[in-house]
């Protein structure tokens, strides 16, 4: 946890930094016209994987054959999927009414063969729990690509420079990874072991590609109902809402999923494991986003300048409907480990026909109601996720509120003080450096008055993981 956290949180960070100096120097447009086509890459993204990765690594005892098939697999779909991308790139284009996505649709087609390749080898490093060197790895990748996109869009390549250096990731993860595990895939494949995988991870692909296509729906949506700078501004504001969840998220995903299959058969471990998770990540990122939508505005004016400030009003509104989004992980995680899939698609399927209903009802109106409907979306998905999360391990949709109700009340109060401090301060600057000083002397100083065992345990993990790094006699 320690370090995929560390991974995360400097990768997020290096991204909130040079998604300030883009947003100076790209428009809102070029960030749309990338947003449009976000869907399709994200279910090719999802083929990449094709649920196999999840069931490799939920499997006990594999072999050199075992990851052959899932690389060959992994490979063979991407590669499908890509040509039919590529192919169908003028329509896309037609759709939008944007000629330039031909080219851009066309250019990640050919990145989405050449990232497939490196999929089994990540899979591995997370499987051995070697997340030292994979936290490296995606650390040197990210910011090798971070700097050289800002070059490109200092040197005038407007929303290609948000293509090109992708680029570079490829060939750069095959060599870190050979680097760190000395592993090549083969071309070996066996039917009896995809078969074996496909009753498990063909379930877990479906409710993949159900759950990215409604994330991506919204941009899809906006661009073409709206316009690629209305899309822009959407999608500038829940970049920033997502850095919080991505960097928590991210930590629950990548390492939740393999430790707690270590214990997937001991139900008493598994749920004193889940309720800790549940709860230290309430605590964490519940005040992150409230105190962001308490200080939307001058993070969008300071930061990014008057330019951007019609993402205002979408900033604080998606903060909430991101808020439970590592909470959905854990809950969808534990199904993943008990082997349910099938609960798993049953889940996505009733969750993306209910937001589907509230989407088309809010699409009438505009991108703010839209968002709004994404909020009832978040809070009525914690209950019916945590429905089979209280018959396999008895830790359901009450137990979970009660866990996560008082981080959620501390995260409540002080953004309504800082939103409130902030109101007394005319400077945007300075409104944002207090509150933000603030709320964090605050939070801290709540925690300590409740005597809150999640702030306890954070305190004892850093102390304990100090302790260990620098010694004490």
């Amino acid at each position: 946890m320690i370090w995929t956290f560390a991974q995360h949180f400097s990768l997020e960070g290096f991204g909130f930094i040079q998604g300030i100096i883009l947003a100076r120097l790209l428009v809102p447009k070029d960030y749309g016209l990338i947003a449009m086509t976000q869907i399709f890459f994200a279910i090719a993204g999802v083929f990449i994987d094709s649920g196999f990765g999840n069931a490799l690594m939920r499997k006990k005892q594999r072999t050199e054959i075992d990851y052959s098939t899932v690389f060959v697999t992994n490979v063979v779909l991407t590669s499908i999927f890509a040509f039919l991308l590529y192919l169908g790139a003028p329509w896309i284009a037609s759709f939008y009414n944007e000629s330039i996505l031909k080219d851009i649709v066309r250019a990640n087609a050919f990145l989405l063969i050449l990232n497939s390749v490196n999929a089994v080898q990540g899979a591995r490093l997370r499987i051995n729990l070697q997340f030292k060197a994979y936290s490296f790895i995606s650390v040197v990748n990210n910011v090798t690509v971070g700097i050289a996109t800002i070059i490109f869009a200092f040197l005038g390549f407007g929303v290609w420079s948000l293509i090109y250096p992708n680029f570079i990731v490829p060939f750069l993860k095959f060599g870190l990874y050979w680097y760190f595990q000395r592993w090549r895939p083969k071309i070996d494949f066996s039917w009896k072991i995809w078969k074996e995988y496909f009753s498990y991870g063909s379930k877990l692909l479906f409710s993949a590609l159900l759950d990215k296509t409604w994330i991506n729906i919204y941009p899809m949506i906006i661009g073409k109902v709206y316009s690629a700078i209305d899309l822009g501004y959407y999608s500038r504001a829940k970049q920033y809402a997502s850095l919080p969840t991505n960097t928590f998220q991210g930590v629950l995903g990548s390492v939740t999923f393999p430790v707690l299959c270590s214990i997937q058969d001991d139900d008493a471990r598994l749920r004193e494991a889940y309720r800790r998770l549940i709860r230290v990540s309430g605590y964490v990122i519940f005040p992150m986003l409230m105190g962001l939508a308490a200080l939307a505005k001058p993070v969008i004016l300071v930061l990014i300048t008057e330019k951007w400030a019609a993402s205002i009003p979408y900033l604080i509104v998606v903060c909430f409907s991101s808020m439970l989004r590592p909470i959905h992980v854990l809950n969808l995680n534990l199904l993943q480990v008990k082997g349910r899939s099938d609960l798993f698609l049953r889940l996505e399927i009733i969750k993306k026909i209910l937001a589907l209903s509230i989407l088309l009802i809010t699409m009438r109106y505009s991108i703010l109601a839209m968002c709004i409907g994404s909020v009832i979306v978040s809070y009525i998905s914690l209950y019916l996720n945590t429905y089979y999360t209280g018959k396999l391990i008895q830790v359901g949709f009450f137990l979970q509120v009660r866990d996560l109700l008082p981080s959620f009340l501390y995260s409540l109060s002080m953004g309504a003080l800082v939103y409130g401090i902030t109101l007394l301060i005319p400077n945007m600057l300075i409104q944002l450096l207090v509150g933000i000083i603030l709320g964090i002397a605050y939070y801290l100083f709540i925690s300590t008055i409740f005597k809150s065992k999640e702030f306890a345990y954070v305190k004892l993990l850093l102390h304990e993981n100090v302790t260990k790094k620098y010694g004490r006699n």
